[in-house]
């Protein structure tokens, strides 16, 4: 019996760490060795793309095998983001924080995973594994859609810096945005009195907390309609209102009140950016109150207790 549970354990951790070797061969090959960007992020949209498909048909099927399909998705959605903890160090310009994050991520996914073919093995149903697989394959999906192909991504930032720049010019000053930039990044400039300002990216567009919303609330089930359009009304425009007002707000800070872009952005604009969501989230849960309980009960995916969890209870010396 114990080697079964070694053998699970053995499983979900060595697989996720074979990938995280494998991603970092990757990244050191297509972005250091032969430095080509292009390659590396068309082919590492193979298993973003492929993961988050497979997800979606796990989530819309109700054939037999549908967690098997559902635990496959996450196995190959966590092989993409096994290869971005050092993308993200270093296009970060040395943060480390989303690295760890993102290498902590892959491990989850393979956890989330083995709770699929548990699910598979014992013929069960919970629902906050299917609620997880539906709201990351609609936010996720739609999300890398946009930011993947350029046109749709430098349209959407174009559209934000324009609206950023007409509220600046509502309120008396000289702004205006220049033309789209597509490059490995792609910007559009803002010029303050003439003279340039910021360079807005897709993040300064509010798309990834937009689609947060959008995926969860379209991935719950039982929900009345007209239940989730009240709360989609409060949160996904409120959100893209509240990211014009931070644009504004680091532009002026940064041009006006003359203070540090990385002070504006990242201590200001970020403190912002979180109480606002946590207050949206609030609102959501209040609206949603299904919302709550899906995502509450992710945390308790381990009172399962599978095989792994056995293994690592056993290994504590808990029994």
């Amino acid at each position: 019996m114990h080697k079964k549970y070694l053998y699970y354990a053995a499983c979900l951790f060595g697989l996720a760490t074979i990938s995280l070797i494998a991603g970092h061969f990757i990244f050191i090959y297509l972005l250091v060795v032969i430095d080509n960007y292009h390659l590396f992020d068309m082919l590492t949209s193979i298993p973003l793309f492929s993961g988050l498909i497979i997800l979606g048909i796990g989530f819309f099927s109700n054939h037999e095998k549908k967690h098997l399909i559902t635990a496959a998705g996450w196995a190959v959605f966590a092989m993409y983001w096994a290869t971005q903890p050092e993308f993200l160090y270093y296009n970060e310009e040395g943060d480390i924080v989303n690295a760890v994050f993102c290498i902590v991520g892959v491990y989850f996914l393979f956890y989330i995973a083995y709770h699929e073919y548990l699910s598979h093995t014992r013929k069960e149903e919970v629902k906050s594994l299917t609620f997880l697989a539906g709201s990351t394959f609609i936010a996720g999906f739609f999300y890398f859609l946009i930011e993947k192909i350029p046109v749709f991504a430098g349209s959407l930032i174009k559209v934000v810096a324009d609206q950023t720049v007409w509220v600046m010019k509502a309120i008396g000053y000289n702004v205006r945005a220049g033309a789209i930039s597509y490059g490995d990044t792609i910007t559009v400039p803002v010029y303050f009195n003439g003279n340039h300002s910021v360079q807005l990216i897709l993040a300064c567009t509010g798309l990834q907390s937009m689609m947060i919303f959008i995926g969860v609330i379209a991935a719950l089930r039982g929900v009345d309609t007209r239940r989730r359009v009240k709360a989609f009304m409060v949160t996904v425009p409120v959100i893209y209102v509240l990211n014009i007002v931070r644009n504004v707000g680091v532009i002026y800070g940064v041009e006006v009140l003359h203070q540090t872009f990385y002070f504006m952005h990242n201590v200001v604009g970020k403190a912002g950016s979180l109480i606002a969501l946590i207050v949206l989230a609030y609102l959501a849960f209040d609206i949603l109150p299904e919302l709550y309980d899906s995502i509450y009960s992710i945390f308790e995916l381990p009172k399962r207790n599978g095989p792994v969890e056995i293994f690592i209870k056993n290994l504590a010396g808990r029994r």
